[in-house]
């Protein structure tokens, strides 16, 4: 793993912490089970392909850019409604 792939992972683990020190343990707990889905189903990949996830939507992606870009604006969108979901009932 390099160093790019290290910093990724940290990154995306980071919510864990906030949601620890603030007692948010079901959130927490949706972030946890998210991870290990993904990790299950990377191992899963190597296992079955040779390639992770990332590495097969490069592939992907080189080849049908547009398409490409339609999932990650879409992903891009869900992660935006929820965060707006979570943020949008402050009183």
């Amino acid at each position: 793993m390099n160093i790019s792939e290290v910093v990724f992972c940290l990154l995306i683990l980071l919510p864990i912490i906030p949601m620890i020190l603030f007692k948010q343990f079901r959130l927490m707990w949706v972030f946890v089970t998210f991870y290990l889905c993904f990790g299950l189903q990377e191992w899963l990949s190597v296992i079955q392909t040779g390639h992770s996830i990332s590495q097969l939507f490069w592939a992907f992606n080189s080849a049908h850019p547009i398409q490409g870009w339609i999932i990650v604006i879409s992903m891009g969108m869900m992660w935006a409604a929820l965060l707006v979901h979570f943020k949008s009932k402050e009183k």
